[in-house]
C-alpha cells in the first residue's frame, strides 16, 4: 500500500502540489495504522493544514474541496491504469476514509491461435465443369466474400452503440442543468431562510375578512421561529449541495447582508416572508404581489391572478381558516446586484415553498420542465410558476403553470 501511495504522489496528477500529496497521505497511514475511524474533516484541518482546534468547518471549506480534488485525482490515475503493484486506493465520495484494495490480477494473455490460408485448390478441367462454377469453389468464394462485409457490419455497431452510450453519459439530467453554477466545491453557498411572521404582525391574506386572529389556525398562531415547511425546503435544496461536495452556511434573512451575498451563489427560501426574495424577484416578470390577493403576479398580464394563495372558512363548531391552494415561484438566475447566481425557492405561503423545494431536488419533475423549454435551458435565466392543492395542511404534487427564460 506504502509502495502504491509513492507511485501515486509521484504521478503527473499529483507530483505538482503539496496539498493532495499531503492529504493522500495522512489519510491512508492513519488508516494504515487502524485509526481510519478517527479521520475526520476538523482533524484534518488541524494535522494537515494546520488550522487551529476551533476553527468554523462550514466557513473554511478547505479539507473538502482538497477532498473533491483528490478523488477526481485518483479516478484519473486509476483510469489510465498507471498502477502495477497490485492494490488500490480510493477515496469515496462522503467519505475521508480512503478504501485500500488488492486488485484482482489481469488474465494472462493467451495470443490467438492463426491458420494459415487454404492453399489455391486447382481442379483438373473436366468437360463441362470450371474452376468458376464448381460447387464447393462458388460455396467457399461466398463465404470468404461475406465474413468481412459481416465483420464491418458488426464493427460498425459496436462503435456507434459506443458512440451513443458516450452521449447518453455525457448528457446532463435536468437536475443537473437546473443546479449549473451552484455545485462547485471551491464556494461556499448561502442559503437564506425567512422567520416565521409573529401573529401580531400579521396583515394580508391572513387578516382578510372579518375574522379575527383567534380564528386563524393553529399552525399560524403557533409561530414557530422557523416554519417546518422552509426546513422541508431546506433540505430538499442542502441535498445536491451535499451529494456534490459544496459547503453551505445558512443565515436568518433578517441577518444577512448585501457583502454577504457578493461573489457567490446564494439560495433563497421562502416567499413575501423573506426579505431579500421580495427584493430580488421585483424587477422580473414573475414577483409576488399582495394587491387584493396574495399572488403570483406576472408583469406581462397583471390582471391576472389565478396563481393565488387561497384560503377558505371552515364552517361548523371551531370554524377557523384554512390554506386550500398555494402558489410559488422556482428561479435561477444571475442577478447584477449580487454579481453572482441566485436560486429562489419561493411560495407565496408555507405550502408553496415546500412544494418548490420538492419540485428543485426531483429529476422526475424536471424533466416536465425540459419538456417545455429549449435544449440550451441551462444557460439562461429561468422562471418556473408552480401551483399546489392543500388538503388538511397537507402539500399536494406541484403542477407547472408557466415559464420564462431570459
Amino acid at each position: 500500500m506504502r509502495a502504491e501511495l509513492r507511485a501515486i504522489v509521484a504521478s503527473p496528477y499529483f507530483r505538482n502540489s503539496k496539498r493532495y500529496p499531503a492529504f493522500l497521505s495522512y489519510i491512508v497511514e492513519k488508516t494504515l495504522q487502524g485509526e481510519g475511524s478517527e479521520i475526520k474533516e476538523r482533524l484534518i484541518g488541524i494535522e494537515v493544514f494546520g488550522r487551529p482546534a476551533d476553527y468554523d468547518t462550514n466557513s473554511d471549506p478547505t479539507v473538502r474541496n482538497t477532498a473533491s480534488e483528490v478523488r477526481k485525482r485518483l479516478s484519473l490515475y486509476h483510469a489510465e491504469s498507471i498502477s502495477s503493484t497490485g492494490v488500490g486506493i480510493y477515496l469515496s465520495l462522503g467519505s475521508y476514509q480512503p478504501e485500500l484494495r488488492f486488485e484482482p490480477e489481469p488474465p494472462p494473455f493467451h495470443p490467438e491461435t492463426t491458420f494459415a490460408e487454404p492453399a489455391e485448390i486447382s481442379l483438373p478441367n473436366v468437360s463441362g465443369v470450371s474452376t468458376e462454377t464448381a460447387p464447393g469453389v462458388a460455396k467457399a468464394s461466398r463465404a470468404r466474400l461475406k465474413w468481412p462485409i459481416w465483420a464491418v457490419l458488426l464493427s460498425v455497431l459496436f462503435v456507434g452503440g459506443g458512440l451513443w452510450a458516450l452521449v447518453l453519459h455525457l448528457q446532463k439530467s435536468p437536475f443537473e442543468k437546473l443546479w449549473t453554477g451552484f455545485l462547485d466545491p471551491s464556494q461556499t453557498v448561502l442559503i437564506g431562510l425567512p422567520q416565521a411572521p409573529a401573529p401580531a404582525a400579521l396583515d394580508g391574506p391572513f387578516m382578510a375578512g372579518p375574522l379575527t386572529k383567534e380564528e386563524l389556525p393553529s399552525w399560524i398562531k403557533d409561530n414557530p421561529d422557523i416554519a417546518a415547511e422552509d426546513v422541508s425546503a431546506i433540505i430538499h435544496a442542502s441535498k445536491p449541495l451535499m451529494e456534490h461536495d459544496v459547503a453551505y452556511r445558512i443565515q436568518m434573512d433578517s441577518n444577512i447582508t448585501l457583502t454577504d451575498m457578493r461573489d457567490r451563489p446564494v439560495i433563497l427560501i421562502g416567499g413575501p416572508s423573506n426579505l431579500w426574495t421580495t427584493k430580488l424577484l421585483a424587477p422580473l416578470r414573475f414577483h409576488f404581489s399582495s394587491m387584493n390577493l396574495l399572488h403570483v403576479e406576472d408583469s406581462q398580464n397583471p390582471q391576472f391572478k389565478e396563481w393565488a394563495y387561497v384560503l377558505s372558512k371552515v364552517s361548523g363548531p371551531g370554524s377557523h381558516l384554512t390554506v386550500v391552494q398555494d402558489c410559488a415561484i422556482v428561479a435561477r438566475f444571475h442577478d447584477p446586484t449580487t454579481g453572482g447566481v441566485v436560486m429562489v425557492i419561493a411560495g407565496a405561503g408555507r405550502n408553496g415553498t415546500e412544494a418548490a423545494g420538492e419540485f428543485v431536488a426531483s429529476n422526475e419533475l424536471l424533466k416536465g420542465l425540459e419538456k417545455r423549454l429549449p435544449s440550451d435551458w441551462k444557460n439562461k435565466n429561468l422562471e418556473v410558476v408552480l401551483k399546489t392543492k392543500v388538503i388538511d395542511g397537507k402539500t399536494g404534487s406541484p403542477s407547472i403553470e408557466a415559464t420564462y427564460l431570459w
